[in-house]
């Protein structure tokens, strides 16, 4: 009985707690503080940021596949990298390279990798770039270049005066805020090492850029001077007669112009009322591959010009050798050169203004012939 009565009393205190419960109505959550700071999102292009470490050039950092790694420097360019497969820019893009070094910190033969998924560089946009082919080379190998060393030996040491480089093509108006390098630092639980580029700013890049992280700017002659980063192409290069610039895989070269009414079109001259206007340009192959003379001049859609004070626009008229009326013609093996005549007929009254320097659907030159009579 008295068993029954004690089990009695529990059960009328458990019914009293629940009832108790029941009727407590809901707390709220508590709102922020006025004032409070969200924690920063950290994110690219709505992904997560990957665990890693902050970076600088001129650091060396023991990697996870064994090899000391140090970012040496990085430039902003038009010019083409000879490599296995040679990246180059073609119109609406640039290049950055990026000069590194590396060591092999084991105890056997090591090899680094085709390096194809070495770096991936983030734009002010949040916009990834990463590798597009074998782009990564010694100065004095191109693209003969080997990346397995031996033990203790390495390559990109500023004191072996062989730089060993990487280049990324990048759109002609990016700025890039930061360079990733998609390895850990040995025995850390990471994935990346991030160099946050100098002058970025930490809403676009995560954090504020490092100083020390400094890609050189384009050459002055296609650096929009609207952009202090110097990261900025002009729509059209300014050139000038004698001197070399970067088309894609050529190097152009405005070595003179002339007008002339001579018979130096299949042995005619030019139409009635007409003159020539003769630009002699030398071309050389940038890269480490053989490229044929069809890549200078781009076939049925020619890149060549000359615009007259009027804005009128001379496509040419024909391609001649250097001193002979025969048709230009060159396979070019790396590293060649070869020189030959554009002919443009234009209205024998007509001064040119300017020649349009360009390979095939590459970046355009614009060199200045006004003062030539």
């Amino acid at each position: 009985m008295k068993r029954a009565v004690r089990f009695a009393v529990v059960m009328a205190v458990v019914g009293l707690i629940v009832g108790a419960v029941a009727a407590e109505p809901p707390k709220k959550a508590t709102p922020p503080k006025p004032g409070a700071k969200k924690p920063p999102a950290n994110e690219t292009k709505g992904q997560g940021q990957l665990v890693g470490a902050n970076g600088q050039f001129g650091v060396v950092y023991t990697l996870d596949n064994n090899f000391n790694f140090e970012i040496l420097s990085a430039k902003y360019t038009m010019e083409p990298l000879v490599a296995y497969e040679s990246p180059a820019a073609k119109e609406g893009q640039k290049l950055v390279v990026i000069d590194f070094a590396i060591k092999n910190v084991s105890t056997g033969d090591n090899w680094f990798g085709d390096a194809s998924d070495l770096i991936t560089l983030v734009d002010e946009k949040g916009e990834l770039v990463s590798s597009n082919g074998h782009g990564v080379a010694l100065t004095s190998k191109g693209a003969k270049t080997d990346l397995n060393l031996r033990p203790g030996q390495g390559f990109g040491q500023p004191e072996l005066h062989d730089p060993l480089r990487i280049a990324y093509v990048v759109p002609a108006k990016s700025r890039i805020v930061k360079i990733m390098v998609n390895h850990a630092r040995k025995g850390k639980d990471e994935k990346v090492i991030r160099y946050y580029v100098a002058g970025a700013k930490k809403a676009e890049a995560g954090e504020e850029g490092d100083p020390k992280n400094v890609i050189a700017p384009l050459p002055p002659e296609i650096r929009d001077p609207s952009d202090p980063s110097g990261a900025v192409t002009l729509d059209v290069g300014k050139a000038e007669i004698g001197k070399w610039y970067a088309s894609g895989r050529f190097g152009l070269r405005l070595d003179s112009f002339a007008y002339t009414t001579d018979a130096i079109l299949d042995k005619n001259g030019p139409e009635e009322g007409k003159k020539f206007a003769v630009a002699t340009v030398t071309a050389k192959n940038l890269t480490g591959s053989n490229i044929g003379f069809f890549d200078v001049y781009g076939g049925d859609e020619p890149l060549f010009a000359v615009t007259d004070a009027d804005g009128e626009v001379a496509k040419p008229a024909g391609y001649r050798k250097a001193s002979r009326d025969e048709g230009a013609e060159k396979d070019f093996k790396p590293g060649d050169e070869y020189t030959f005549r554009i002919l443009f007929q234009v209205p024998k009254d007509i001064k040119a203004k300017a020649v349009t320097l360009a390979t095939a659907n590459s970046p355009k030159w614009l060199v200045d012939i006004s003062n030539v009579k």
